[in-house]
């Protein structure tokens, strides 16, 4: 009998964010698994096959933001409230038997209908955040999928039964192969795109902000190495706070060797090919897809040195201490003067793909949703 499966995404078809592309992911894959009945339900784009964009009131809008401001909460929460209400009519009437989610607040939302109307969806919470072991949504949901072992061990730390929890960690699209461009592939990609075509490219994917993303340390560093610097392009949502790191960008590296940029998740990969080396300069992530992106490409990745990274790379990274003034600079320096070889790339795509690809780890997330009802 197939299991009737809702995941929920409020950001998805608006933000590019981790949690966007991994829902849009993870429908992809578990679509293809004939047990399960899976419907994405998410707060923007456009009505598709077995996806359904609900009306919400976005965390970025004048009118979220001013509720949030007189009741004194968030507009993100606003956003998932909204969200919640337009959801309940397909719970009512789909009745879906696994609810899977990645935001906190949704998921207590949910579990408070559940309680008032006594119905018998499971929810399914991947802790991608990760969300402290000490937050409601813990006693909330039925199942909790942590992501990295750190987040497990927390958790177990916390008190939180072992039997409530699994360790699946987060899946991305990975080809099988990898395909790396010739010199004049990526040199006419990069002109197509706008970009220097043989001046060495550094990349970030994130949200433009100093605050979790950290890119005005990212901007510094790259500002600190002596000239000719590579060049900077930074990828990612951008909001109110954009404006603070592009000024900086532009200030300390120039416009002719720096830019931020917002595309469409489809067209990241075009970014990955052309780059030479990929950095990420937050000092925490729950996991950070986009390692796992970068790695997929084979691209040399600079990371800070910290438990969920030395998970993901293992030998394959290279660690700093983004903490202190230089450390990343040393890296880019490192870097940009090893000139590796081709077969480098190879060895770090084959190392992601095997732990990390859909189709390695398909058999796992349905093993886990099937744990909810057995």
């Amino acid at each position: 009998m197939k299991l009737k499966v809702f995941l929920i995404c409020t950001g998805m078809g608006r933000v590019m964010r981790g949690y966007e592309s991994f829902a849009e992911q993870a429908f992809q894959a578990l679509s293809k698994e004939p047990s399960l009945d899976i419907i994405l339900f998410k707060g923007g784009g456009k009505a598709k096959a077995k996806e359904i964009p609900l009306w919400n009131l976005p965390r970025h809008t004048r009118t979220a933001c001013r509720i949030a401001k007189y009741t004194k909460t968030s507009a993100y929460l606003i956003e998932q409230i909204s969200f919640f209400f337009s959801l309940i009519p397909h719970i009512q009437t789909d009745k879906p038997d696994v609810i899977y989610f990645s935001d906190n607040d949704i998921g207590n939302l949910l579990a408070h209908w559940r309680r008032l109307t006594k119905q018998s969806y499971k929810l399914l919470f991947r802790n991608g955040g990760p969300v402290r072991p000490k937050a409601h949504i813990f006693n909330n949901c039925d199942l909790i999928q942590q992501i990295a072992p750190q987040h497990l061990q927390n958790c177990l730390k916390a008190g939180i039964s072992a039997q409530k929890q699994t360790l699946v960690t987060s899946g991305a699209e990975i080809a099988a192969e990898l395909q790396i461009l010739l010199p004049s592939e990526k040199e006419a990609l990069r002109n197509k795109l706008g970009l220097p075509e043989k001046t060495p490219l550094i990349l970030s994917v994130g949200y433009i902000s100093k605050s979790h993303k950290r890119m005005d340390y990212l901007i510094r560093e790259v500002a600190s190495l002596p000239e000719p610097r590579p060049y900077l392009l930074l990828l990612g949502h951008q909001d109110g706070n954009s404006p603070e790191i592009i000024e900086l960008g532009n200030s300390l590296l120039g416009a002719e060797n720096f830019q931020v940029r917002t595309v469409a998740s489809h067209e990241v990969a075009n970014y990955y090919k052309i780059a030479d080396a990929f950095v990420l300069a937050s000092v925490s992530e729950g996991l950070g897809r986009v390692f796992l992106e970068a790695m997929s490409y084979g691209l040399p990745c600079m990371v800070h040195d910290y438990g969920v990274t030395r998970y993901i790379f293992e030998n394959k990274g290279y660690f700093g201490d983004f903490t202190h003034k230089g450390s990343l600079a040393d890296l880019i320096s490192q870097i940009l003067s090893e000139n590796e070889d081709k077969s480098k790339f190879y060895q770090r795509h084959h190392f992601i793909y095997e732990r990390f690809s859909w189709d390695k780890l398909l058999p796992s997330y349905v093993k886990m949703i099937r744990m909810l009802t057995n």
